[in-house]
């Protein structure tokens, strides 16, 4: 008789109830490890206590075949939690199915699948507003399933532009208006925006497309923000900080990541913070790859683009910064730097939405090559320079050429001084293989000569390899 109510209690306490997921969620990305694999944390929370088996299964998303392998993880006895996890999950797209049975009966109490969940790489998208995206919502990249985003409001989904919206973030660092303003600005922005296309679309896609592998992307980037705004020594303050939040939104990602796409400098581009540019890249790439325990990661940025001004006076900042971008790719590797020479514009500092598209393809060929193995050149690069014997031609030799470069009557963008003097613009041609570019002096050059390419905010250059990427714009540098 005593174990005849035993199992009347049980059946009583196991009858049908709710069961909530958490940690997987739709659209969610994990990180993969060497093995490509992912160990997927998860809680389930029931609406009443059962006792029975905790039973999982994995199955190619969108999929359902007849045999599914199920797996027991263990037992729930009399409580309405259990956390557990689903280890080795492979990359790619899955559907996690949780079920919870009888351990008498076999009957089924509880069930619920989450789907799709992937298991792939997480990429970093921080800097300014270039990264943010500030093209029309009228040109906008097409989602994909398989390139997800983790939105300022610490929720996952399927990729779409605009991806950043400040005012609905976790961290109060992306406010801009008190919080008791918060919801009014939140719905207002919504009816309103019509700007924040970006790069992070098409770069995942690219990635996709030719890795095959899934794509999460933690959107970190805030409008112009200056380097100090994103010092690692605020890293305490958590979400009232960028290196803060970024961190720990890296953090509640799963801690790891793939590597860390960049664009910023803009905001850098004066007489104050231009010296000290260089220094505070350095340290913040440094400091980054010490935070997540990672010396090797990955880190792509991009070379500031033009700038529509009417004021010239910090020309020589905007250079200077351009300069130092193209110096970094060596003394921060693994490292690449994304030409933008050639990029448009919606306003007057902003890249629209075609340019994005554009650039973010050349992040994900970037990718490719320094974080996938990929056997491909860098694009453009200066590699060095040879005077004839009379000292009247300069040979600028060029590496990492996609083929070579794209054919033109005569090559813009090549300035020269001597000592003191002003630049003066180069007659500058392809050399016949176009691998190099021919400077032409009508007058013997002393080895004090300075050389610049793509000076100002928006010079005329059309440099450009088979692939279609632009030389960067470097200089000055002394030709000896």
């Amino acid at each position: 008789m005593e174990g005849s109510r035993d199992r009347d209690s049980l059946r009583n306490m196991n009858v049908p109830g709710e069961i909530r997921v958490e940690g997987p969620s739709p659209q969610r990305v994990y990180q993969r490890d060497a093995m490509e694999q992912a160990d997927i944390p998860f809680s389930l929370r029931l609406s009443k206590p059962a006792y029975g088996n905790v039973e999982v299964c994995s199955v190619a998303a969108r999929s359902m075949p007849a045999e599914k392998a199920w797996i027991t993880l263990g037992v729930i006895r009399n409580m309405d939690s259990f956390d557990g996890v689903l280890s080795g999950l492979s990359t790619g797209s899955h559907c996690l199915q949780f079920r919870i049975r009888d351990g008498v009966s076999e009957v089924l109490i509880a069930e619920a699948a989450v789907e799709p969940v992937f298991v792939g790489d997480l990429w970093i998208l921080a800097g300014q507003s270039n990264m943010q995206g500030c093209g029309t919502l009228l040109e906008v990249e097409e989602s994909m399933e398989g390139v997800s985003s983790f939105y300022l409001d610490d929720r996952w989904g399927i990729a779409e532009d605009p991806m950043c919206w400040y005012f609905e973030a976790l961290d109060p660092v992306h406010w801009s208006v008190p919080a008791e303003k918060l919801q009014e600005a939140r719905l207002k922005e919504r009816q309103t925006r019509t700007r924040g296309a970006g790069l992070g679309i098409s770069f995942g896609k690219e990635l996709l497309r030719s890795a095959g592998v899934p794509v999460g992307l933690i959107v970190c980037a805030h409008g112009g923000t200056r380097m100090t705004q994103w010092d690692p020594a605020f890293l305490e303050q958590e979400g009232n900080s960028l290196y803060g939040s970024m961190l720990r939104r890296v953090k509640v990602s799963g801690g790891k990541v793939k590597g860390c796409l960049w664009y910023q400098g803009e905001s850098d581009a004066n007489p104050e913070e231009t010296p000290m540019y260089a220094h505070r890249m350095e340290q913040f790439v440094h400091r980054l790859r010490e935070d997540l325990h990672e010396p090797q990661l990955p880190f792509i940025y991009a070379q500031l683009a033009n700038f529509h001004s009417w004021d010239k006076q910090h020309e020589s900042c905007w250079d200077f910064i351009q300069h130092v971008q193209i110096r970094l790719e060596q003394r921060l590797a693994p490292c690449a730097l994304v030409p933008t020479a050639d990029a448009t514009l919606s306003d007057p500092i902003h890249l629209d939405a075609t340019s994005l598209k554009v650039m973010g393809r050349r992040f994900a060929w970037q990718a490719l090559r320094i974080a996938y193995g990929a056997s491909l050149p860098t694009g453009p690069r200066p590699s060095d320079f040879e005077w004839n014997v009379d000292r009247t031609e300069l040979r600028v030799r060029l590496t990492g050429l996609n083929g070579s470069l794209q054919h033109v009557n005569r090559v813009f963008g090549f300035q020269f001084k001597l000592a003191d003097q002003i630049w003066e613009p180069v007659e500058a041609t392809l050399s016949d293989d176009r691998l190099a570019v021919l400077l032409r002096f009508n007058q013997r050059i002393p080895a004090a000569a300075m050389l610049q390419y793509g000076a100002g905010y928006y010079p005329a250059l059309n440099l450009r390899d088979d692939w279609g990427i632009p030389l960067p714009l470097f200089g000055p540098v002394l030709v000896p």
